[in-house]
């Protein structure tokens, strides 16, 4: 998120348009997490498709509306490369200069948040309370407010689809 505000702070500044790719080849939550919480016009997942066309004209009308700035959030694992999109709005008119920005693996890591240092250490406990208990083949996760215990099976089989209401979200926030 620091990333992101500060790219937005600068196209701001500058009355500009950026491309800012995140990790997320296969899913797509990072991306449109980021993008709601940083205010962007338009995010790009590999769950949704989204044209290119779209995209230049939910980025053109944040300008019509009168704003400073437009921001992409595309995952690496959009139905285009970052690279197309850009060299495809540059062929538009859309009243921003855009610049692209990767940030790739830059979003791993940073400071843990107070409640990221007590998850971690309840999680611990957690853990080592099951494995004293006799239980394995379980991850320690937390539901709600209770850690819970799930089956590395269960774990490992499914894959979760993004909440619909957050692409609704997003698209409310944009505007």
């Amino acid at each position: 998120m620091d990333a992101l505000d500060r790219l937005r702070d600068t196209a701001t500044s500058h009355n500009r348009a950026f491309l800012i790719e995140v990790m997320g080849r296969n899913c797509g939550y990072l991306s449109l997490m980021s993008g709601i919480l940083g205010g962007a016009e338009v995010v790009i997942t590999p769950e949704r498709a989204i044209s290119m066309e779209d995209v230049a004209t939910q980025m053109g009308d944040a300008y019509v509306r009168g704003k400073s700035h437009a921001i992409a959030v595309i995952a690496e694992g959009a139905p285009y490369k970052t690279q197309d999109l850009l060299d495809f709005l540059n062929k538009k008119s859309l009243g921003f200069e855009i610049r692209l920005t990767i940030l790739g693996h830059i979003q791993r890591g940073g400071n843990p948040t107070a409640f990221d240092r007590l998850l971690a250490t309840r999680m611990g406990v957690s853990a080592m309370e099951r494995l004293l208990a006799g239980e394995h083949n379980v991850m320690v996760g937390l539901n709600g407010r209770d850690m819970v215990a799930v089956p590395l099976e269960d774990a490992t089989s499914k894959e979760r689809d993004i909440n619909e209401e957050y692409y609704r979200m997003e698209h409310i926030l944009s505007r």
